[in-house]
């Protein structure tokens, strides 16, 4: 059965939130599993290799992902460059939450994955606090837009 993984990181359960409505996006594509991997817990960067799509979601720390993160693209890219990972061809996603630096964060995880040679899927999706600085809250629209981006990767890996 085709796989989709969405390997995020969350500090204070927004991006988490995010996560998961991608996951329920992904899932509503028949055939199509969808597994929540959060930095932090024990999985090998090799499971990237079992997937069909892959999706990656950070929060925002000046603009980049998270440090944890960071070190998870570090040893997913060592793994790439060694081809013990055999990511070309392979579709993904990217979402994030930022709070005031302008959600840049989803361009970065997007040129992560163009460098493992994984076409990116719009939309990403950037949820921003609408409300200020007082913390990251998602809302539906952003909620909706996730779900749209895991049905949209779900779609393609579907049709591969």
């Amino acid at each position: 059965m085709p796989k989709i993984v969405i390997v995020y990181d969350s500090v204070s359960g927004n991006t988490e939130k995010m996560a998961k409505a991608v996951a329920e996006g992904a899932s509503t594509v028949k055939g199509i599993t969808a597994e929540l991997l959060k930095i932090g817990t024990r999985f090998s960067v090799r499971i990237l290799n079992e997937a069909d799509g892959i999706i990656l979601g950070s929060p925002s720390r000046y603009g980049l992902p998270t440090m944890e993160m960071e070190a998870f693209i570090r040893s997913a890219g060592e793994h790439t460059q060694s081809e013990k990972l055999k990511l070309k061809g392979k579709v993904g996603g990217v979402f994030g939450s930022y709070g005031w630096d302008g959600g840049d964060v989803v361009d970065k995880l997007s040129d992560v994955l163009k460098s493992w040679n994984v076409k990116v899927i719009p939309p990403m999706v950037a949820a921003v606090d609408r409300a200020g600085m007082m913390g990251v809250r998602i809302d539906e629209e952003a909620l909706t837009k996730c779900r749209e981006l895991g049905k949209a990767v779900a779609e393609k890996v579907a049709k591969a």
